[in-house]
């Protein structure tokens, strides 16, 4: 990492596209604004983790906005009470009903995280955040400073790409 994060210039830049993001999600005017100023401080805190250049908006734009969604995820939690303990025999319960499709699941789930570590970063990052984190096109493009007509091309290609892996992968599998 090059450079010292200038946080006036970091808040002034992506203040209104972490709001928007947040309030996208579902939170409340004022809790995104919180959440916002969390993510900040969160960012601050913890800039010597960021493995990037300052000057490189789009970098900066995508690890502010996976604090926030880890922000907004813990707020949720919180707020719904999930994540509490649940009984070994109740959890045992749900495990027995739906080993099977659980283990479907994982594998498909291994093949696509696969295929999608292959992919180029600048790929990899809006696809992540369009659909593992709900991200509209507006908000990717404020965050990594393109225009969303920039982000509609690059994911795309992400898409195109992801399906040649994915058919790669099984044609493999079924030589095997």
């Amino acid at each position: 990492m090059v450079g010292e994060m200038d946080l006036d210039a970091v808040i002034e830049q992506f203040r209104s596209p972490l709001i928007g993001a947040l309030s996208a999600w579902g939170a409340a005017p004022r809790d995104a604004v919180d959440l916002a100023q969390d993510t900040f401080a969160e960012g601050y805190l913890s800039r010597d983790r960021f493995h990037g250049e300052w000057s490189d908006s789009g970098a900066v734009g995508a690890w502010l906005y996976g604090i926030a969604k880890n922000l907004y995820r813990t707020a949720q939690r919180k707020a719904t009470g999930r994540g509490r303990l649940v009984s070994l025999a109740s959890a045992s319960d749900v495990a027995e009903a739906s080993s099977e499709e659980a283990i479907e699941a994982e594998e498909q789930k291994a093949v696509i995280t696969a295929a999608v570590a292959q992919l180029e970063e600048s790929w990899r990052t809006v696809l992540m955040m369009r659909y593992s984190d709900g991200a509209s096109l507006a908000a990717i493009g404020a965050l990594l400073g393109m225009s969303e007509r920039a982000v509609e091309g690059r994911l795309r290609r992400a898409r195109a790409a992801l399906k040649e892996q994915l058919q790669n992968t099984r044609s493999m599998e079924a030589r095997s």
